[in-house]
């Protein structure tokens, strides 16, 4: 039997909340255990951005966490994540639990919650079942690679109360975050300095070439590859479609070739999308909407296995009227430029390598992290500032665990972007303009559209077969 997507959203809460799961409060809070303890985490995905990002910004905040546990397919890095964690935390840990099936962590009670650092086509089905198994989450953008995965994310966590927060580091400010200067530029583009937006402006950065990997290789015997695979079509083991393994028992954790692989990523659009187009609807203020039209001229590359975008042309607008650009690099520099009445406002991330060029850099010369066309338009308070986060990225979670209220990322604003996100894709791939109705969610008809709404799911893997498990 097939549902409509608002049916199956019903459905699927209706049977959460007949399982008996109430609103997230962790065993702490009730009084059951110490008010002081520290926040039990566990950390699903031991690859290069939970090593560089996430597993540092929880040590960061070991007054208020800690890592208990970590989860990944690959047995050879969740070995090596076990050590580089104690070196994170100097020590500070009890004994780390290792699971190569997360489905052991959710069941842990002990953990609190989760840090979701996977490749993108899992983040759906792990957020969904993290939530109703009573975990709080954390979660790598973008939220998810369907608008309809991204929206039952949102119904779900919403349901069940479960304290949530996005990997979108450009909205904090601390150390491990980037700065200030995107929270200033929405602010002052609120705050009517260049006057009404009429367009905006924003660069992407590409991907690298293809490297001459085989395309079928034997999975290693420590790699749980059909578990990695998880809800995308069956395929067979390659570092290429995977993640580099390193030499011996030391892994390697360089870029991962699923960043360019449609089955597990969208490309560039969403990757960096996730950031600057997040960055661009807070300032328009429309966080909670999106845009109305879509329309994309994009190039994608004949490669062997990877096969998202390359060059980028994608143009949107939204109810009023503003109009928004993104392009590659060839053509902008990394970064969000809004364009008004009175001037223009700029804002990047500062000492901070993209993939290919250093933000700002390359043919369009060196842009500072927030620029304008007359200094007077970025100098002083405005009347209304922004929710701003001042300390670290993470802490706002840690913090939000303790006292039950959203982050400064709440999940129908990382719905909102990632929405934004996928609309950008769905015009790339069907290569020809889309009417989008924010509100209802859905494409103004289309039929064809409309049936990009979901992904196929493989079983038993995905959001779907959660349900269908759950009765």
């Amino acid at each position: 039997m097939r549902f409509s997507r608002r049916e199956f959203v019903r459905r699927g809460m209706t049977a959460g909340v007949a399982l008996g799961f109430p609103s997230i409060v962790p065993s702490r809070v009730l009084g059951q255990e110490a008010p002081s303890k520290k926040v039990q985490v566990g950390v699903i995905g031991c690859g290069r951005i939970a090593d560089t990002m996430d597993i540092p910004g929880a040590a960061m905040n070991r007054d208020l966490a800690t890592i208990v546990a970590l989860a990944d397919p690959d047995m050879k890095r969740l070995r090596a994540m076990r050590e580089n964690t104690r070196k994170r935390f100097e020590g500070d840990l009890p004994e780390l639990k290792l699971h190569q099936n997360y489905a052991q962590m959710l069941a842990d009670p002990s953990v609190d919650a989760v840090m979701i650092c996977t490749p993108d086509h899992w983040h759906a089905q792990l957020c969904v079942e993290a939530a109703l198994a009573k975990k709080d989450v954390y979660v790598q953008k973008p939220l998810a690679l369907s608008i309809d995965e991204s929206r039952l994310i949102a119904d779900v966590v919403g349901k069940t109360g479960c304290v949530f927060h996005l990997g979108t580091q450009q909205r904090s400010e601390g150390k491990g975050a980037h700065g200030p200067q995107f929270r200033k530029a929405a602010e002052y583009v609120q705050d009517g300095r260049i006057g009404r937006v009429t367009r905006v402006e924003i660069g992407l950065p590409g991907e690298p070439a293809e490297p001459d990997l085989p395309l079928e290789q034997p999975a290693p015997d420590t790699f749980d590859f059909d578990l990695w695979l998880g809800c995308a079509p069956s395929a067979p083991f390659s570092v290429l479609r995977t993640h580099p393994q390193g030499k011996g028992d030391a892994p390697d954790f360089g870029r991962p070739g699923w960043m360019s692989v449609s089955d597990y990523d969208l490309g560039m659009i969403a990757n960096w999308g996730a950031h600057h187009i997040d960055i661009m609807q807070w300032a328009l203020g429309m966080e909670r909407s999106g845009p109305v039209k879509i329309a994309s001229n994009t190039e994608f590359p004949k490669r062997r296995l990877w096969d998202v975008h390359g060059k980028l042309d994608v143009r949107m607008e939204y109810a009023n009227g503003t109009a928004v650009h993104l392009a590659d690099l060839g053509t902008y520099p990394n970064g969000v430029r809004f364009i008004g009445e009175k001037g223009w406002i700029f804002c990047s991330r500062e000492s901070v390598k993209a993939t290919i060029d250093d933000p700002g850099g390359g043919q369009h010369g060196r842009w500072r992290p927030l620029e304008a066309s007359a200094a007077n338009l970025i100098e002083g308070d405005v009347a209304k500032p922004l929710l701003r986060n001042p300390s670290n990225h993470h802490r706002p979670w840690f913090e939000s665990i303790r006292t039950r209220k959203p982050t400064n990322m709440p999940v129908e604003v990382a719905h909102c972007s990632t929405v934004a996100c996928i609309l950008a894709h769905t015009a790339m791939t069907l290569n020809r303009p889309l009417a989008w109705d924010p509100a209802a969610g859905r494409f103004v008809d289309d039929a064809a559209a409309e049936a990009t709404l979901t992904r196929p799911e493989r079983a038993p893997y995905g959001v779907r077969n959660v349900f269908k498990r759950m009765g």
